[in-house]
């Protein structure tokens, strides 16, 4: 019998291509089944899009979650979850209908190829750092040794995070 010890990680849902807020809601249930209990949910957010500009808004929401998969396991499952919800990717910051990327696994910092641990557009980016600071402004970035918040207010992203109020 494998006994593994569930770890707290922290997700980015993001997307700009079709009913956003239904895929949300859609991609919870998917999200429990496949990678663990939801424990936190921040506020879904309006923000431009980040890189390429010329496209729709995105909407944007952190998740905290529970999960007993190890973070290769965690990766090939959420891009599973993006390829059938209809994610295809062609190019770097396109449009898409779903975007799931992992900002924390725990205390861990993983770099390898296809995987690097926390995300390293983090500290550039209001829009997962608002959100991000809504469920967890204490936590501590693991390379920075920063907390969340402190991040936020050294952020030199300029670019509007809008809460949406549903």
């Amino acid at each position: 019998m494998k006994l593994t010890m569930a770890t707290n990680i922290y997700l980015s849902l993001g997307g700009n291509l079709g009913n956003t807020l239904e895929i949300f809601k859609n991609v919870y249930p998917i999200l429990e089944k496949k990678i663990g209990p939801i424990l936190h949910f921040s506020s879904i957010y309006q923000t431009k899009a980040w890189g390429n500009t010329h496209q729709a808004d995105f909407l944007n929401q952190v998740l905290k979650l529970s999960t007993e998969l190890n973070p290769q396991e965690l990766i090939a499952q959420l891009l599973l979850i993006e390829s059938e919800l209809g994610r295809v990717r062609k190019q770097q910051w396109e449009a898409r209908i779903i975007d799931l990327d992992i900002l924390f696994y725990g205390h861990q910092v993983i770099q390898e190829s296809n995987l690097q641990i926390p995300h390293p557009f983090l500290p550039q980016r209001k829009f997962v750092l608002i959100p991000l600071t809504e469920i967890a402004p204490n936590l501590t970035h693991p390379i920075l040794q920063k907390d969340i918040h402190t991040l936020l207010l050294a952020c030199p992203d300029s670019s509007e995070v809008k809460k949406l109020e549903l």
